[in-house]
């Protein structure tokens, strides 16, 4: 640790907390060390990029309106001045205010270190096993284009003239993918993704798979048949799904168009055998963390309680202003950008469900949409979808012939209490700003086409 940068974090915050004074004034410091290293292997061989961050960022607080500033090191100094000369112009927020700790939250004054470097051997480790893993599920007609492997760990910082002191650690890793196949048929590619929140938990021969199938499927299927049909949804496929939800529970923002696709809290939102959560703690989820950007605990929270609205998603803000509990759920999408509303692990909880197999056995003449071939479509407002996904025909509840195509679209809100069946399998995938999370479902009778 740089002795002269543990006093700048004292220094800063004696300077913000002197300049806002007065019951509806206050000062937030916060402060991030992090390292991250990515290996890309591709035609022209290997290359590594690495990159430390240090950076401080201040919000200081006055009759809701707030200013922010961020800084390096070197910048610091000025933060102040910067914020203060912002707040006059700054959006004003009833319930904007420095967070207070909450009942019960220990002070951590830790001050912070540098975190250590990541381990590049391992990561070359990790991309040797996944190109060894490609090989067993491609059985040979699948080829590696280029894969970059990512990690990084960063350790974060929080004080505010509310009483919140706190500190934090957390680390992440990532695999990126191009894969490729050709057949009679002709070529297709892929960009495949991996994310967890260390190297060794990256699953890699479930990616080489689903990198398989995302190129070997729309080569040697038939497009699906139109009409009604079950449809079940791979993990990977209903997790891209599930996530593009999660906007409509950042705080209050999503309130009219809740009410209106519940009438007014009088009918579910989804079918009763769905329950939605966002948790940091989620086994397999890819965040995992004990605090949120404003230093908050987060917790774990049901957003959709057996297919009815039970919670929202909070910052600070969000909870002084509404009432509601304080979720943990203000993301810093860099150091350098003030918290916003977001997602950590959001995901269909598995408790219950029955395992794949049995909810196949159950389909007599159906689809299984095993992986997407482009990005889902979902308008919220509009209440529309559109998947356009490959896999196979179910027939007498065992898998058929490959499909090359299944588009599955329609009312969302229809298709979303249509749900019969969940399994037992929670995978997640990324999301825009964390990790997306299903296990397998069961749509019955829904129009293919």
């Amino acid at each position: 640790m740089r002795p002269r940068e543990t006093a700048l974090f004292d220094h800063l915050f004696q300077d913000a907390a002197a300049a806002e004074k007065g019951p509806l004034a206050g000062a937030e410091l916060y402060e991030r060390r992090g390292w991250q290293v990515e290996v890309t292997e591709g035609e022209d061989g290997i290359s590594v990029t690495d990159a430390s961050e240090t950076g401080f960022a201040l919000r200081l607080f006055r009759g809701g309106r707030s200013g922010f500033a961020a800084a390096g090191p070197e910048g610091a100094r000025h933060l102040v001045s910067q914020a203060a000369g912002l707040v006059p112009r700054g959006r004003s927020r009833r319930g904007f205010r420095a967070a207070s700790p909450l009942p019960g939250e220990a002070h951590e004054r830790t001050p912070l270190t540098d975190p250590p470097f990541p381990d590049e051997e391992r990561i070359l480790e990790t991309i040797v096993g996944f190109r060894r893993d490609i090989g067993v599920a491609g059985k040979g007609a699948v080829s590696l284009r280029e894969v970059s492997v990512h990690a990084g760990e960063r350790r974060e910082r929080i004080a505010t003239t509310g009483g919140r002191e706190a500190s934090w650690e957390s680390t992440a890793a990532s695999i990126v993918a191009t894969v490729a196949a050709r057949s009679a048929a002709g070529r297709f590619s892929a960009r495949v993704v991996a994310v967890a929140a260390r190297l060794e938990e990256l699953s890699l021969a479930r990616l080489a798979r689903h990198a398989a199938d995302r190129v070997l499927l729309p080569l040697t299927g038939e497009p699906a048949a139109r009409g009604k049909a079950d449809v079940l949804l791979d993990p990977h496929v209903a997790a891209h799904l599930v996530g593009r939800l999660a906007p409509l529970f950042f705080g209050d923002s999503q309130e009219l168009l809740l009410a209106a696709r519940t009438r007014g809290g009088r009918d579910p939102l989804t079918s009763p055998v769905l329950t939605i959560v966002d948790s940091a703690f989620a086994p397999g989820g890819p965040v995992r963390g004990t605090r949120d950007g404003e230093g908050t605990p987060m917790q774990r929270t049901a957003v959709v309680d057996r297919g009815r609205v039970a919670s929202r998603l909070t910052d600070v803000a969000t909870a002084l202003r509404t009432g509601w509990p304080a979720t943990g759920n203000a993301i810093r999408t860099t150091w350098h950008s003030p918290p916003e509303i977001g997602p950590t692990n959001f995901f269909v909880d598995p408790s219950g469900g029955l395992s794949p197999v049995d909810l196949l056995s159950s389909v007599r003449r159906g689809v299984y949409a095993a992986v997407l071939l482009e990005r889902p479509e979902v308008d919220l407002a509009a209440d529309q979808f559109r998947l356009m996904a490959a896999g196979y025909a179910i027939e007498q509840g065992r898998a058929a012939a490959k499909l090359s195509e299944i588009p599955i679209a329609g009312r969302l809100s229809e298709f979303l209490r249509s749900v019969s069946g969940t399994g037992d399998d929670l995978k997640f995938v990324t999301g825009g700003r964390g990790g997306a999370g299903s296990p397998t479902l069961l749509v019955p009778r829904w129009n293919l086409g």
